[in-house]
């Protein structure tokens, strides 16, 4: 037998949650009014959520392994360094000077069809001056696609950006436009919460979305502990196009300026990317290494082995290295590392990888040992080998191939140390690609 029964229950707001439990014969189904207790797929949340990406400041450190800062034009725009006392790091630009500053991620974040990704991201949006010529973005976007919270000249928008046509469009709507709640202290039916919200303090901005090219977009403020969602968008059933050409896309915070502004300033917080209801990997394991002999002749220099870039079309590809095997022909022991954008002598030339979001290259097999020589770059991984062995390790890390708010694209080399004279090595490098 089946019927309904009504639930009601009290939140700290006093707003009413109505759930109607309906039993059939497969058991219980639950529903309820309370949108933030559902993800952009309208399922029920529950505390399983999947961190794809998350960043706090609470050393004095910028996080430059996952960070990039740039100011793209202009002059006149400091960012401060976060200190233990002060973990933040404020964008602060000076009067009447153009620029246009961007705090930007070198990952993009993989959009699974199917899960909701949920993005939360806390600073202030307007921490001082403001008004005519300063605009300021918190979101998930680039210069082509995305989403976002932006300041305009004194009007709080939510933006839609989408590169579909070939020529970036934002679809932007002013606070008084909100479809879901207006903020603005009210309590009209336009301001269910009743809350009055100033941009020149802290919040928690939430975005979710689902892609699937046309799904839904939905912003929203996290007050008190409760998800307040205030503007929401759909294609489905409207549109011919996606709403933004790609899902896979960086975290930014971003401050305009012109010749007659106010100095002002924006102050960047903590930041998290979750896909709800998990993730999975449905990509490819891909590999390149050596196919002749590197002479890694010289004790002490690091010698390159292999090493990957991402193609230019494919930034949204999530790349990870998962993996390196190395081995000494000779009876040497030596040191192997992985490096993430170091300098390699002689410009070696990428090349497309087939079937492969990267291009590569191999170390120099010609038998000069001085052409491809290794310095600088960070350290991801790194092992030993005694004499006259191999090496195979497998790699978990954090840090992937992006690229820089300028376009440089991130390298992961694997080079080799000889500890005696006259090594000869090969090698390969293994990683994980989901677009």
């Amino acid at each position: 037998m089946s019927g309904n029964v009504l639930i009601q229950g009290k939140r700290k707001s006093d707003r009413t949650i109505v759930e109607e439990v309906r039993t059939t014969n497969e058991g219980y189904i639950i529903t309820h009014n309370n949108p933030e207790a559902e993800d952009a797929f309208g399922r029920v949340r529950v505390s399983n959520p999947f961190t794809v990406f998350d960043s706090k400041l609470i050393t004095a450190d910028k996080k430059e392994l996952f960070w990039d800062e740039s100011t793209v034009s202009g002059s006149g725009v400091t960012a401060s360094t976060p200190t233990i006392g002060k973990p933040y790091v404020d964008i602060l630009s000076t009067i009447n000077t153009a620029s246009n500053f961007v705090r930007q991620t070198f990952q993009r974040f993989n959009y699974q069809p199917g899960k909701s990704q949920l993005i939360l991201m806390t600073g202030v949006l307007n921490l001082t001056g403001g008004g005519t010529g300063v605009q300021t973005y918190f979101g998930s976007l680039d210069d082509d696609n995305g989403i976002a919270f932006m300041y305009d000249e004194g009007t709080t928008k939510v933006v839609a950006r989408s590169n579909d046509s070939g020529t970036p469009v934002d679809t932007e709507t002013a606070q008084t436009d909100w479809n879901l709640d207006v903020m603005d202290g009210t309590g009209s039916p336009s301001n269910p919460s009743g809350i009055l919200v100033d941009w020149t303090k802290a919040q928690i901005f939430v975005f979710d979305f689902q892609w699937l090219s046309v799904g839904r977009i939905r912003w929203g403020l996290e007050i008190g502990g409760i998800l307040y969602y205030i503007h929401e968008q759909s294609q489905v059933n409207t549109s011919i196009i996606p709403w933004a050409s790609t899902p896979n896309l960086p975290l930014r915070y971003q401050q305009i300026t012109t010749g007659s502004s106010a100095a002002s300033s924006a102050r960047v917080i903590c930041c998290s990317v979750i896909s709800e209801g998990g993730a999975d990997f449905t990509g490819t394991t891909q590999s390149e290494g050596t196919t002749g002999t590197i002479n890694a002749n010289t004790l002490g220099v690091f010698y390159a082995l292999a090493g990957a870039r991402l193609k230019d079309a494919h930034t949204g590809t999530t790349v990870s290295p998962v993996g390196v095997s190395v081995v000494a022909l000779t009876k040497d022991p030596f040191e192997w590392q992985l490096r993430r954008n170091p300098t390699v002598a002689g410009s070696p030339t990428y090349a497309d990888k087939a079937d492969s979001a990267l291009q590569t290259f191999v170390g120099d097999q010609a038998g000069n040992p001085s052409v491809n020589t290794v310095t600088g770059g960070t350290t991801i991984a790194r092992g030993f080998g005694g004499s006259g062995q191999s090496d195979a390790t497998s790699i978990r890390s954090k840090v992937i191939l992006g690229e820089a708010i300028d376009g440089t694209k991130d390298t992961f080399v694997l080079c080799i140390r000889p500890l005696t004279v006259n090594m000869d090595a090969e090698g390969a490098m293994l990683w994980d690609e989901v677009v």
